[in-house]
């Protein structure tokens, strides 16, 4: 394993690169409360075949964190990405992205933006939506009249209840602080993480690593989220995972991404949030035959 500290702007991020980037490059960006650690398990399995590389978000784990004014905004954490794929893979290079919770919503805007996408082969979405599509389904729902469709929006808002609340000032950087590990531990293993995993052997100072700085994405982009992609907009074939008993995010988000992914490829799992914990077998065979996949049609069209 090599261990980077990559400059963008005034930030740095700390960043684990296994394997030789020879090979197909795997690029993963974690979700909250997490850092890159939670990709262990995709580590362990797939370092071999691929260089796979995971990264501390800004401001969490061994990652700086930045004061400016709006540092949480992702068009900030687009440029971090980029800057990490600069890094491993050159200025021309490409690598295939996965993502999971923000880490996902974040992967949604990189591929939405043609200055960005066009640096991914291929994009896997784990309990994310992209914020922008987000906010078009709620505001359709709430005005179509239709039964159904408002009860699925009541329902994903329901789900939402931790976005309100990590608005409020001071409350949840108190809450982290004092019994913030308990609680952390107690939601993981609820929802997908086995008590034994050793992802959860962590002291409260690892935790406020990665718990504190990084709220500002909840409060720097659900309410000025970022513009939704056109019909048809997304060009990078995108592998959609669905956890369909994801107690954050519904699967009703995901109903019309077909309208927006020309190439989009859906597998549902009956699992919870952190599925590629639960699940990370199947997880992990699906990033791997679907980055085979694109490789082998790509190569095909070069030949």
């Amino acid at each position: 394993m090599q261990e980077l500290m990559v400059k963008n702007r005034d930030v740095e991020l700390y960043t684990k690169v296994h394997g030789n980037t020879d090979k197909p490059i795997l690029l993963f960006l974690h979700g909250y409360p997490d850092c890159s650690k939670t990709w262990d398990k995709q580590v362990e399995a797939l370092k071999d075949d691929y260089c796979v590389v995971c990264f501390d978000m800004r401001g969490a784990g061994g990652s700086t964190w930045s004061a400016k004014r709006g540092a949480y905004r992702i068009d900030n954490l687009l440029s971090d990405i980029e800057a990490v794929i600069n890094a491993v893979a050159g200025p021309d290079g490409k690598v295939h992205l996965i993502g999971h919770d923000w880490g996902s919503v974040i992967g949604w805007s990189y591929i939405t933006e043609q200055y960005y996408a066009r640096r991914i082969l291929s994009y896997t979405s784990l309990s994310g939506a992209h914020l922008g599509l987000a906010f078009r389904w709620a505001r359709s729902a709430l005005l179509s009249g239709d039964i159904k469709k408002m009860r699925d929006f009541s329902g994903q808002f329901a789900l939402s209840w931790y976005v309100y609340m990590f608005n409020i000032p001071v409350l949840p950087e108190l809450m982290f602080k004092t019994f913030g590990l308990s609680v952390w531990k107690k939601v993981l293993q609820e929802n997908g993480v086995k008590g034994n995993d050793p992802y959860l052997d962590i002291n409260q100072e690892e935790l406020n690593s990665f718990t504190l700085n990084p709220l500002g994405l909840y409060r720097q982009n659900p309410w000025n989220p970022p513009e939704a992609p056109q019909v048809n907009g997304i060009k990078t074939p995108v592998q959609l995972i669905v956890a369909t008993e994801d107690n954050f995010v519904s699967d009703k988000l995901f109903s019309d991404y077909g309208r927006y992914v020309p190439s989009l490829i859906r597998h549902d799992l009956q699992a919870k949030h952190w599925a590629h914990h639960s699940h990370a077998d199947d997880f992990n065979r699906l990033v791997s035959q679907f980055v085979q996949s694109v490789d082998q049609a790509k190569n095909k069209r070069a030949a």
